[in-house]
């Protein structure tokens, strides 16, 4: 990723850059433009052919170029059909639908979605009854139907998924906070994490406040100059490439993070790395293990599967977890068993 800018400051922030992505087919690179929007505080992707926003997350045109290319799309695909259709016999007669009514379509249900769900909140495990009670408060003082405002899961609220979008969780000084399965949840999915204090400070004043005075920065125990927790709400790239291969064995969870082994499989499939399945060939393979203990039974069966050529390297989940709201792989060997 190359920047024209990297300050820590939000007015500092680059408007845009160029995001390069490695082919794995030939030894070169392509790329395309994101645009830094400080409304919204986030990177969006731009259009292949203008410096216009795609019109889908992960397409590579605007509205205009996509709908130029559909059109041509449409009009082979007829083309085909009918030759189709001439061989065949066919009696029916083909229909084009008209493309401007499946856009429309689109784009209703895409704003339906969008006011139906509108802000859908979780808590981590760090906060108590009394703060979980302000958020409940919180939902029922601002939800209205032009603002819909949610539980992710109104029995769990510490649930997460792809819908959440904003993570409730304590401060503990200079927007910071304590490592929990929620925050490490939250960062490979690029959630909103905000402090509690967001949620009392909009019931004191009667009005949602502006959320991001009181965004999270980082975990406690992360240095001081770095902001991972947000780098990963407003980066969505990736912390490791799809040829870092990680294999979980940690068959009792990480019980320090009430995490279980699927949640940490997961985990690990968000982050863009390659999970492990069988023995198939690879350069460099990292085995994350809760013990020193299950590191050396893993080591006894690998001896046996895993051809001398391949690098393994046995390490703690930590590695795992800080790389991730560090949103910066870290260095392996300062996390090795």
């Amino acid at each position: 990723m190359m920047t024209i800018n990297d300050d820590d400051d939000d007015e500092d922030e680059p408007f845009f850059r160029i995001h390069f992505v490695p082919d794995e087919s030939i030894a070169n690179y392509d790329g395309y433009w994101e645009q830094y929007t400080q409304a919204t505080k986030c990177w969006t992707r731009l259009c292949l052919k203008c410096p216009k926003e795609v019109w889908q997350a992960s397409g590579n045109f605007c509205k205009c170029h996509y709908n130029q290319l559909e059109s041509r799309e449409m009009v082979k695909k007829t083309k085909r059909l009918r030759k189709k259709g001439r061989n065949t016999k066919q009696k029916n007669s083909l229909e084009l639908v008209n493309e401007i009514q499946i856009q429309k379509i689109e784009k209703d249900e895409n704003d339906n979605i969008s006011e139906s769900l509108g802000m859908v909140i979780s808590v981590t495990s760090s906060l108590n009854k009394k703060q979980i009670a302000q958020i409940n408060q919180f939902i029922t003082k601002f939800h209205t139907a032009s603002n819909p405002i949610q539980l992710t899961c109104e029995s769990q609220p510490e649930y997460i998924d792809d819908t959440t979008t904003h993570i409730i969780t304590n401060d503990c000084g200079s927007s910071t906070t304590v490592l929990s399965k929620q925050i490490v949840q939250a960062c490979v999915r690029h959630i909103f994490v905000s402090s509690i204090q967001w949620i009392a400070s909009s019931l004191e004043q009667s009005k949602i406040l502006d959320h991001f005075p009181y965004e999270i920065l980082r975990d406690k125990r992360s240095p001081a100059n770095t902001r991972g927790i947000k780098q990963c709400r407003f980066d969505n790239l990736p912390v490791f490439p799809s040829s870092c291969i990680i294999s979980v064995e940690c068959h009792s969870g990480i019980k320090s993070l009430k995490m279980t082994r699927n949640e940490l499989i997961e985990i690990v499939e968000l982050s863009g790395a390659t999970l492990f399945h069988d023995h198939s060939p690879c350069q460099h393979l990292i085995v994350l293990c809760n013990s020193k203990g299950e590191v050396l039974n893993v080591k006894q069966r690998d001896d046996n599967d895993f051809e001398l050529s391949t690098t393994i390297s046995y390490c703690k989940p930590e590695f795992l977890f800080d790389s991730i709201v560090r949103h910066e792989m870290q260095i392996i060997d300062d996390y090795c068993w």
